[in-house]
């Protein structure tokens, strides 16, 4: 099987450069009799964030009880998080929704420098997102959302896409509000500041919490259950759920909103050695009892508690082992895990040639062409509106 070669983008560049060359030789090390290297590199997003905190006190863990120096590596947009993991600067990504974008090649992944890549889930525990305002905003509702000063953020289709079902939820579209392009880590300042009137973010975090003790504020929830308010969610986000959320920041006790629930998966490529994702995954689960207390969302990490089914992006074969070894793996997921596979080995054997053939300026639209006719079945493989509601509501018992 050919497996396209990428070049790091050159937005990524400056930031890997401390980095680069170690990845290579922390990758060639000896794994211990706990399947484990003696150091490993993850990328994610910045510190503060609950993204960040969740991988923190995980990485002190396995410091301290495995014995493995885990280093995080931050940056603030999509590529930056995830052209390091391609480019073999880090072992394990924590992203956003470009891991799935990577693994089909779409969007900023549809160039001649990136296509389709061999990405791999390894541990996703779930965690709710959503659209916070100010209590004296006067947005009530997405539909309030018109005339008001929006995120668009800098690099971050993930994003960008839910901010879009967002607005279509409400009724709206972009061009029904004003756009303030920032990267996702300015907006918290761009709300106080008064430069933006709502913000996307986790639910809990030190930072969110920080604005939260000193503004009072609440989150939009999608309350409606309508599904023309959800029309375009299957394409801008197939990933993603509606879940109720307790506890969130700037949440009195008792209070619930409805927002978005998905898994910001640990990954990592496919040719991964096998033995040591087990170790990892297995790390993680057995010592979980050490970080669980650790941040707001570090039950989430739990083996009872993270996602085991493929959505969109299939395991390694490393986090299969352990599922299997749990007794958690059925057949059905090991069906699905296989379409994916074979989904993935697909899409990098034909895009040599849709390159090829296809101007730079076409190329997005020829490869989603391309997919459109020679991929069988949805594009995505994710489950029912029904089924999604059923997975929803396990995840948050």
């Amino acid at each position: 099987m050919r497996t396209t070669k990428t070049r790091i983008p050159a937005l990524a560049v400056i930031s890997l450069l401390a980095l680069s060359g170690c990845a290579a030789a922390e990758a060639e090390e000896p794994l211990g009799p706990d399947g484990l290297p003696q150091q490993l590199v993850w990328s994610t997003y910045n510190v503060g964030t609950g993204t960040y905190n969740d991988l923190a006190a995980i990485a002190n863990t396995l410091t301290t009880e495995e014995g493995v120096q885990v280093r995080l590596m931050t940056a603030d947009t999509g590529i930056g998080r995830l052209a390091p993991l391609v480019n073999g600067t880090v072992d394990y990504s924590r992203a956003g929704d470009e891991y799935y974008y990577a693994f089909e090649g779409d969007y900023e992944y549809a160039s001649p420098e990136w296509g389709p890549q061999d990405i791999r889930m390894v541990w996703a525990p779930l965690g709710n997102y959503g659209l916070l305002v100010r209590e004296d905003s006067g947005i009530d509702s997405f539909a309030d959302l018109e005339g008001k000063r929006f995120p668009k953020l800098t690099a971050n289709t993930s994003i960008n896409n839910k901010m879009e079902g967002f607005l279509n939820y409400g009724g709206l579209g972009w061009e029904d509000v004003e756009q303030v392009p920032l990267a996702y880590g300015e907006q918290i300042a761009a709300l106080e500041s008064g430069q933006l009137d709502a913000l996307y973010q986790n639910v809990v975090g030190s930072n969110i919490e920080e604005l939260a003790a000193q503004h009072d504020v609440k989150w939009l929830g999608f309350d409606d259950p309508d599904p023309a308010r959800y029309a375009t969610w299957d394409e801008l986000m197939p990933m993603v759920t509606v879940g109720e959320v307790t506890g969130g920041a700037g949440m009195a006790k008792g209070e619930s909103a409805r927002v978005l629930e998905y898994t910001i998966p640990l990954t990592t490529m496919g040719s991964r050695d096998a033995d040591e994702v087990h170790g990892v995954v297995r790390a993680i689960a057995e010592n979980f009892e050490h970080y669980e207390g650790t941040t707001p969302d570090a039950k989430q990490f739990a083996f009872e508690a993270v996602l085991k089914e493929p959505l969109v992006v299939p395991f390694h074969e490393g986090t299969v082992r352990y599922f299997e070894e749990q007794g958690v793996w059925t057949e059905e997921l090991e069906r699905r895990n296989q379409e994916l596979i074979e989904r993935g080995e697909r899409m990098r054997e034909a895009w040599p040639g849709v390159v090829e053939a296809s101007d730079e300026e076409d190329l997005a639209a020829n490869w989603a062409a391309w997919k459109k006719t020679e991929l069988d079945g949805p594009r995505t493989g994710g489950p029912a509106e029904g089924e999604k509601d059923e997975r929803t509501d396990d995840a948050n018992r």
